[in-house]
């Protein structure tokens, strides 16, 4: 009797409760080798197990408290109108690319696109700059050899 009025009130109070099955495969039953025995002689029968190589279980969730209803949000389509100028208006386009600069630096010994970018920038995080602007001299970032003519772009 309190079992039934324990299910009624969990009902009553809009818990929500699943319950479903689940199939696993038995990893506890890998038995290999020699199974022993303690006393006497071992059977000349091999026993094979009872169990299948799958378990069943059975699984029971409950979630407590109200659950609030799904709500679905219905979007608004806007409709956005451009007005177009009735006057077109000639715009005079401006040279906005800018002449590139360069000064040429031959590679020391020891040198690395790393230390050249600290030379020239005052840090060693433009290197990647120094590679993009040299790529058809350069075809390996690390394998930068004393002699080699490269752009140095000034900022």
């Amino acid at each position: 009797m309190r079992i039934i009025l324990i299910f009624l009130c969990i009902f009553l109070s809009g818990c929500l409760i699943r319950t479903y099955t689940v199939q696993k495969p038995r990893v506890d039953l890998d038995i290999k080798g020699n199974q022993g025995y303690i006393v006497g002689s071992p059977t000349s029968e091999k026993k094979e197990p009872k169990f299948g190589d799958k378990r069943t279980m059975t699984v029971v969730e409950i979630e407590l408290g109200p659950h609030k209803p799904l709500e679905f949000k219905e979007e608004e389509s806007k409709v956005i109108q451009k007005e177009m100028p009735s006057k077109e208006e000639v715009v005079e386009e401006k040279d906005t690319t800018k002449e590139k600069r360069y000064e040429y630096y031959v590679v020391q010994k020891n040198d690395t696109l790393q230390k050249i970018s600290y030379k020239f920038y005052g840090t060693t995080k433009k290197w990647k700059k120094l590679y993009k602007e040299n790529e058809d001299v350069l075809k390996d970032p690390n394998k930068i050899y004393p002699g080699i003519k490269i752009k140095i772009p000034i900022e």
